[in-house]
């Protein structure tokens, strides 16, 4: 029995393996990357100093001159959740995209895996940003 499964194993391609391996490090880098972006820069201007000093932004910049410290941190949250939802609904428009159309994104010459832990990639972002590992390969 042990001679077919070793003959089953060293039947298989390697390179099979790794190359699945890096498409869904692809996948992972990508959707980690929006992670990384995820932070608005306008909700740093709202609880801070407000936008930019230049004559188009007075208005803005006086409107949240009258706003307390909480009233700017829930504008900011409302901000920082429509970002959120934009990259969501890209996300989630790729995946439709992916799977039914036959788009492919590629990065680095490589093609990024199309939900190899059986979750569209607007889940996957959803995870990762709450700070949720990636599942294991393995199972």
């Amino acid at each position: 029995m042990c001679s077919i499964l070793d003959d089953l194993f060293e039947s298989i391609d390697r390179s099979d393996i790794i190359n699945a391996k890096s498409i869904n490090q692809a996948l992972q880098a990508f959707i980690d990357d929006l992670v990384q972006l995820r932070l608005c820069v306008l909700s740093r201007w709202i609880v801070g100093n407000g936008w930019p000093q230049t004559p188009d932004n007075e208005k803005i910049n006086k409107v949240l001159g009258e706003l307390t410290a909480e009233q700017k941190e829930v504008i900011a949250s409302i901000v920082q959740e429509a970002r959120d939802s934009g990259i969501h609904d890209v996300l989630a428009y790729l995946t439709d995209q992916i799977n039914v159309d036959g788009l492919e994104i590629a990065k680095n010459g490589v093609i990024m895996a199309s939900e190899p832990f059986d979750t569209p990639m607007h889940f996957d972002w959803v995870c990762r940003k709450e700070g949720d590992p990636w599942p294991d390969e393995n199972g």
